[in-house]
């Protein structure tokens, strides 16, 4: 029988993938395809739902895992936080961006919050700070949100959180390499230009999103120089696989920041469109297919296989991101569709992939 640890994950899995499915199609339809009007909440609640209903659910879920494992307990608190994250997600599909949503969703970013901060007392350390400070981004990011301000007003918190999450994660796994003190210095510095200008929004916009597109582009330096993928990516299989989606996510991460720097504060339209999915989908989806075969094995309690077939839909991914990005640069308006499309296509191919890999592997013991 399946174990009473991976009874409690699965509805939270299911709820992360039918919002992860929901804001896809919203996604094609802002994007202009007219696919049937599903529910007409979709198109606007596309960000918050990919945003805080998936990312936001899985981050929790990952967290709660490792918490609960730390504690040795089957049952443990912290799987609330991912739950209500994923049924805020729900109500997200169903209801829009009401007032319930939004609240769900705010609680299950202060339950990370407390996860993280439990995991910051255990170990204090560079990389659970990181964390700490991602997850108190999300909140901020959510409280902005709630007392009912614009998108283009929370979203540089939550792509805040999104990039420090990363780079916590990353932090953690290159303890192996044992970063030098100048290195360690260096990162202090850039991440501190990404947090003031992030923190900057609140007060002016256009500066804000400047400063911390030039701590976006100054950290995406900072990795491509010292994270264990530059060594990795000269191995064979998934090691491989996992540094080219890193390298190729970082130097994304960059072009996010030079547009930041380039266009400060943007409320809608092509050069929005064009900053926000460089880093959302060139930096943080790649991640995703990067991460995906370490973190969905903890998650699910089982193997995920290689193949270098995962090769296509992460070709996919960045082609199609350069299409897009194209078409909103250069104000073309049928390469920014097709773009979007294949961006969907690449996210779905990879879920498909991972579900098949998930059903046709057996369980770790």
């Amino acid at each position: 029988g399946v174990s009473r640890p991976l009874l409690l994950r699965f509805p939270i899995i299911a709820l992360v993938a039918l919002a992860a499915l929901m804001g896809l199609w919203g996604a094609t339809q802002r994007i202009g395809w007219g696919l049937p009007n599903l529910n007409a909440n979709l198109v606007g609640a596309h960000g918050p739902l990919m945003i805080g209903g998936v990312l936001g659910t899985v981050i929790s879920l990952e967290r709660a895992v490792a918490l609960s494992a730390l504690a040795n307990a089957k049952r443990h608190w912290s799987y609330l936080v991912p739950a209500l994250s994923g049924i805020g997600g729900l109500l997200l599909v169903l209801s829009g961006a009401s007032i319930p949503a939004k609240a769900l969703l705010m609680f299950g970013s202060a339950g990370l919050l407390v996860i993280v901060f439990v995991m910051l007392r255990r170990q204090f350390a560079l990389y659970t700070v990181v964390m700490t400070l991602g997850a108190l981004f999300l909140v901020i990011g959510n409280v902005i949100w709630l007392s009912g301000q614009p998108i283009y007003q929370s979203v540089h918190w939550w792509i805040g959180f999104l990039v420090l999450t990363i780079i916590s994660e990353r932090l953690e796994l290159s303890r192996i390499t044992r970063l030098s003190q100048r290195s360690q210095q260096l990162f202090l510095l850039v991440t501190g230009v990404l947090i003031a200008g992030v923190v900057l929004t609140l007060f002016d916009l256009n500066a804000g999103v400047r400063l911390a597109g030039a701590g976006n582009l100054a950290l995406a330096g900072w990795l491509l120089r010292y994270d264990l993928a530059r060594r990795t990516v000269r191995q064979k299989g998934l090691t491989r696989f996992i540094a080219v989606c890193l390298l190729i996510g970082y130097v994304w991460l960059g072009v996010g920041g030079l547009m930041g720097i380039a266009f400060g504060a943007v409320y809608a339209g092509l050069q929005y469109d064009a900053l926000l999915h460089s880093i959302l989908i060139g930096f943080v989806v790649s991640m995703i297919f990067g991460h995906a075969p370490i973190i969905f094995p903890a998650l699910s309690g089982r193997e995920i296989r290689y193949a270098s077939f995962f090769y296509v839909y992460l070709a996919l991914l960045h082609f199609s991101l350069v299409l897009r990005l194209a078409g909103d640069l250069g104000g073309w308006l049928s390469g920014r569709m097709w773009g979007g499309l294949f961006n969907v296509a690449a996210v779905l191919l990879f879920m498909i992939t991972t579900a098949y890999s998930f059903i046709s592997s057996p369980r770790k013991t």
